[in-house]
Parts: C-alpha cells; sequence; structure tokens
C-alpha cells in the first residue's frame, strides 16, 4: 500500500479504512479526519441516549477512548459509525448497570439534526417548527430505553440488523421495537404536529 501523506484535505477523501490502517502506521493526522467525520453522529447518538449533555460528553470522550484501545482489532466491514455507536451504547449501558440505575431523560437535550423540526424564516413557521421540535422532543422521551434507542439508531442510518447485534436481541425484536416506537409516537404527536 502506497503510504499517504496529508496533503490539503487526502486524509478527507480516504475511507474508513485506509484512515485506521493510516493511524496505526502512525500517521495522527488520519485519526483526526476519521474522528472529525464520525464525532457528529456519536455525540448526536449519545445525547439522546444518555438525555443529559454532561454524560453524553463523558460517554464520548470513553468511548473514543476505548475505540482507540480496540482499533486494533477493528475488523473492515464498511461500517465503523456503527461500531463506533455500538462503543458508545455498550459502554452507557454498563455505567448504567454500574449505578445500578436505568437512565434518566434530561429537559435540556437537545435533538439531533435528523430528527430535528426544520428552521424556518417566517415568525409563524418558525413558532410551529419550535412547537414541532418541543412535542417530537417529550414524544421521545416517553419512549421505553429499547425503543428509543431503536429509533435513534435508525436515524443515524444503522441497519437493523445491526442493532439488534448491538442490544443482543434478534431482528425480529429490534423490527417490533421500531414499530411500537413508531407507533407510540404517531398516537402521542397525532393533533400536535401541524396545529
Amino acid at each position: 500500500m502506497e503510504e499517504m501523506k496529508d496533503t490539503g484535505g487526502l486524509w478527507e477523501k480516504a475511507d474508513d479504512i485506509a484512515l485506521i490502517r493510516a493511524f496505526l502506521g502512525g500517521a495522527e493526522a488520519a485519526f483526526e479526519a476519521l474522528y472529525r467525520r464520525h464525532k457528529g453522529q456519536l455525540y448526536g447518538f449519545l445525547i439522546h441516549l444518555t438525555g443529559s449533555e454532561a454524560e453524553a460528553s463523558e460517554v464520548f470522550s470513553e468511548t473514543w477512548i476505548r475505540a482507540l484501545d480496540k482499533l486494533p482489532r477493528y475488523r473492515d466491514d464498511g461500517k465503523f459509525g456503527a461500531w463506533l455507536l455500538r462503543i458508545g451504547r455498550n459502554y452507557y449501558w454498563d455505567r448504567c448497570r454500574r449505578r445500578n440505575r436505568y437512565p434518566t431523560d434530561s429537559l435540556d437535550a437537545e435533538l439531533p439534526p435528523a430528527v430535528a423540526a426544520p428552521r424556518c424564516e417566517e415568525p409563524e413557521e418558525r413558532r410551529a417548527a419550535d412547537e414541532t421540535g418541543r412535542a417530537i422532543e417529550a414524544a421521545l422521551r416517553e419512549l421505553p430505553p429499547e425503543q428509543r434507542e431503536v429509533f435513534l439508531l435508525r436515524q443515524q442510518e444503522i441497519s437493523f440488523r445491526e442493532i439488534a447485534t448491538m442490544q443482543r436481541v434478534s431482528v425480529n425484536t429490534v423490527l417490533s421495537r421500531m414499530q411500537y416506537a413508531l407507533r407510540s409516537l404517531r398516537k402521542k404527536l397525532a393533533g400536535t404536529v401541524g396545529k
């Protein structure tokens, strides 16, 4: 393999496995590109999973530390983002088990861009969009943790099979959780959205 040098954005164009190999070969700039590529998706997922900016930040940092430790054993399946989310998710649930509690929701948590209401220019449209965003956020907080997690992972374009692996359940269980989540969200948002 030809050695890659950082020449004005070359790292940004490389695929994940090329970045991983380059980093393991000593090119720290390759890891920086990998981090920039995946940090938004990971943090967006964790903020909703934890319900707390402070806890999401702690889990985010620890996820990257754990990913660095496991990186030499990463097998290229073309799904580094899903692998990273799985590390973060597993670490978070381990923290909850150690504290012997389920996660709590924070009213301060913001929706990731994939779920957030669109921004509008007109004051009336902006007000309606803000109300819609708050309604969606409240409905998400009311979902059971397993259903909310499936919904949020699908927002990150993680396959049902990968979610099943993360949650250590069958694909049918994941599909069922998604179905219940969608049904619950529709019911909670009926009459709220679009008023």
